[in-house]
């Protein structure tokens, strides 16, 4: 599948977890070493293990409870429940409160910007784009600990608008999200493009008000014929969808 008029897109927006960054640390090895803090002794094999577990939990709790990311202490709550139940085995019996300081201080942890890399794709991406003098915004289910990340990572100058959930009160799918991203955008919906790695929030959420959807598999699971959208497997061919030159690393 591709863009029938490539050339008519001006304004490209990207989610952030998962398509413009991820984790240093995996979860099992911030567990352990959050634990270690505490002085829980947490084995990354044994998280590692309950990890399919976690993810039906992560999951159904999202389909239910789809304006958690529109509030910045439901986000802080619903992360917190989730690394309690993750790691509930690993503490003693009824010891809810240590419980409860381990899943809070994973949490917290981040919002820390030193938590946080890019993908290899992303700064040859994101020059090459800049370059064409694309313009370029952020849609994104966070909380307000984004913005000092995407500083950190020196990310800033890239971008017009950076749309924040927790800020805006509104998660995504949400027409309202993606409404405010192409005001603040100065843009119309059919001249944007969104890219995220998402279906339901990523995908039908900017469809919604007639954003262009893009979506992001980086790990090869998905085949274009499952699929109503474009699909792509890394940033690099989300340029090659544009028509855009680019090279493969940043020199």
């Amino acid at each position: 599948m591709l863009i029938e008029q490539p050339q008519a897109i001006r304004t490209v927006f990207f989610d952030a977890g998962y398509t413009l960054l991820t984790e240093r640390l995996s979860t099992p090895e911030l567990c352990q070493q959050v634990g270690q803090a505490l002085n829980l002794h947490i084995h990354m094999d044994a998280v590692t293990a309950r990890m399919v577990e976690a993810e039906s939990y992560f999951l159904s709790h999202r389909s239910i409870n789809r304006h958690t990311w529109a509030n910045e202490q439901d986000i802080i709550d619903f992360w917190t429940g989730y690394y309690k139940n993750l790691l509930r085995p690993f503490v003693e019996e009824h010891d809810e409160e240590r419980l409860h300081k381990l899943a809070y201080t994973i949490t917290r942890e981040y919002d820390n910007p030193a938590c946080w890399q890019l993908y290899e794709d992303v700064l040859p991406t994101l020059d090459a784009l800049k370059a064409r003098k694309y313009t370029m915004g952020i849609i994104s289910d966070w909380g307000m600990a984004l913005g000092p990340i995407l500083q950190h990572l020196q990310l800033t100058p890239y971008f017009d608008c950076v749309i924040i959930s927790a800020a805006m009160r509104h998660a995504k799918p949400s027409p309202a999200l993606y409404e405010g991203a192409l005001q603040r955008a100065n843009e119309i919906p059919e001249f944007a493009l969104h890219i995220g790695d998402m279906y339901v929030q990523d995908v039908l959420g900017a469809r919604s008000v007639g954003i262009t959807p893009v979506l992001l598999d980086r790990h090869s699971r998905l085949q274009e014929n499952q699929l109503d959208c474009l699909l792509v497997h890394s940033l690099f061919e989300l340029l090659d969808l544009l028509e855009v030159p680019h090279a493969q690393f940043r020199q």
